[in-house]
């Protein structure tokens, strides 16, 4: 009778489903504001203002759909120091978040480190006649761009030692400005300041595939899935520099944090 039970049990262990079911798996996003999502409504209570976290980001939109337990740490102007060892907004390293359950992780990452946006902001406002706009260092930008792979790379292994069983996602920038001049009205850079920011576009986009490569991650090509929706575009996934109020100007619209979801989803399916 006793071996009937015990037998029982073992069957019934091996059909049960797990503990956690795959649609309460818990997700935790990271990264700057590409994966935050400022400007967009409605923002996300409880978050500091300045982070910029948006209900309908990625990576929230990713967490509806699949009905995953969403853990956003995601904060505009974020470097991978803010992801490991510093902390921003009053809040701990982002990394902190990820924990032995954790099963998802997607990270949007490197811009920042690079002054990807910040080189274009200070172009549009030379070029627009604004005050105290700074320079670009060319040079400094692209020594940055030589190294961010390693920087990248190191998040990925942080999230790796924290959460051994989490599948990581490292998703690219989509793309903001044009391949080929002219640019448009919206997005007012001279051809030679185009073209440097398309390198540092493209360069920034293959030192991410290389971080995923190197770490064993998935990599979500958000750049090359945006290439015909940049800023000047007909479609547009991103913002112009000049864009409606309450607006960020150079980051993704809502179509274009729909796109980078749906390259999500369709990845885990």
């Amino acid at each position: 009778m006793m071996k009937g039970i015990l037998a029982a049990v073992a069957l019934a262990l091996l059909i049960a489903p797990p503990a956690q079911a795959a649609g309460t798996a818990r997700y935790v996003a990271m990264g700057s504001s590409f994966a935050a999502g400022p400007g967009i409504p409605p923002q996300r209570p409880g978050t500091p203002a300045t982070c910029g976290r948006s209900t309908k980001n990625y990576a929230s939109l990713v967490a509806e759909e699949r009905g995953f337990a969403l853990t956003d740490v995601t904060c505009s102007g974020a470097t991978t120091a803010n992801v490991l060892t510093a902390g921003q907004a009053g809040q701990p390293p982002q990394i902190e978040a990820v924990t032995p359950d954790t099963r998802l992780v997607t990270v949007t990452i490197g811009g920042n480190d690079v002054g990807y946006v910040g080189s274009l902001f200070t172009y549009a406002c030379q070029n627009t006649g604004g005050a105290n706009c700074g320079q670009v260092d060319q040079d400094a930008v692209r020594a940055a761009l030589a190294t961010v792979h390693e920087k990248i790379g190191a998040v990925v292994a942080a999230v790796r030692q924290r959460a051994p069983r989490a599948r990581v996602l490292v998703v690219d920038y989509l793309t903001i400005v044009p391949r080929t001049p002219p640019a448009c009205d919206g997005v007012p850079l001279t051809p030679a300041q185009l073209a440097f920011e398309r390198e540092v576009a493209d360069r920034l986009a293959a030192a991410t595939r290389r971080a995923a490569r190197t770490e064993r991650a998935t990599l979500i090509p958000a750049a090359a899935a945006s290439a015909h929706h940049d800023g000047c575009a007909a479609t547009p996934w991103m913002e112009r520099y000049a864009t409606a109020p309450g607006r960020v100007p150079y980051h993704p619209n809502e179509a274009g944090m729909a796109a980078v979801a749906d390259l999500i989803t369709a990845r885990l399916r």
